[in-house]
């Protein structure tokens, strides 16, 4: 239940954290013959798909198809100490706006 088929491909959801999204990581990823390092890129965005080329289902016709990584960013309900502190500096120090483009919508 976690890949499912689109076309020759496999897609699979894969849940990132918040700082992961931001600064890029290095994350593991399942696919049917094993789990796999896969890079996320810095600031890649929720339902972004990475593709893994190779690392889907055995084709009929010989070879595999690809895996695609679609991106879920997960926030996390509780937050530890450190972590309440650190989102509040960021929140506090912030210039990015990701509603900016909204401000000049009229009816």
């Amino acid at each position: 239940s976690f890949f499912r088929f689109e076309g020759d491909n496999l897609v699979c959801d894969v849940p990132i954290r918040p700082d992961e999204a931001v600064l890029g990581a290095e994350i593991q990823v399942p696919t049917p013959d094993g789990s796999v390092t896969m890079k996320v890129p810095r600031g890649v965005k929720s339902g972004q798909s990475l593709k893994l080329r190779g690392k889907g289902w055995t084709l009929p016709k010989g070879g595999h198809g690809d895996l695609f990584a679609k991106l879920q960013i997960v926030t996390p309900r509780q937050l530890n100490e450190i972590e309440q502190e650190c989102y509040e500096k960021i929140q506090a120090n912030t210039t990015f706006n990701p509603r900016a483009h909204l401000e000049e919508i009229t009816l």
